[in-house]
């Protein structure tokens, strides 16, 4: 199954300042939203109606990306998520924090700091630009993010 072109845009997730803390998308989140199959579909574009409709700031980053075009590395979806993070990049829909060489120290330092979990350094990076940007939530199916005290929006 694919996902057209310029979704992101129909989904028009629109960036504001907000009393409303933002959301941090992460990549289990574009998963679940690009793969219909997926038992966590529907509740991602349930969650994406909802912050449209309440004009939710939502926050992702570089890593994110590169493990979702990873992650779909060898499907019949690649073609589909290229057009998702080209979509995702040129759009204002959601806010891509660039993955620069301070943000991925801090994230290697919280990678280091927990070698008793199981956390990706992409994890540790998210988590860091989650506490820049204040939020508290991460649309993620992925316990990680509440083991590191954050609340995971997404369960199956």
């Amino acid at each position: 199954m694919s996902m057209a072109a310029g979704t992101w845009t129909r989904i028009s997730i629109q960036t504001s300042l907000m009393a409303e803390r933002p959301v941090f998308i992460d990549t289990g989140y574009f998963v679940a939203l690009l793969n219909k199959r997926d038992l966590l579909h529907a509740l991602a574009l349930s969650l994406a109606r909802d912050w449209q409709k309440r004009n939710r700031r939502v926050v992702t980053t570089d890593a994110v990306l590169i493990e979702l075009g990873s992650f779909f590395a060898r499907s019949v979806l690649r073609a589909s998520v290229i057009d998702a993070i080209r979509d995702v990049r040129s759009g204002e829909a959601l806010e891509v924090v660039a993955t620069t060489s301070a943000l991925l120290d801090r994230g290697t330092t919280r990678y280091a700091a927990h070698q008793d979990k199981s956390w990706s350094l992409t994890d540790c990076v998210s988590m860091e630009v989650m506490l820049d940007a204040g939020c508290r939530e991460a649309a993620t199916p992925d316990h990680h993010f509440q083991q590191a005290g954050f609340v995971a929006l997404m369960h199956t």
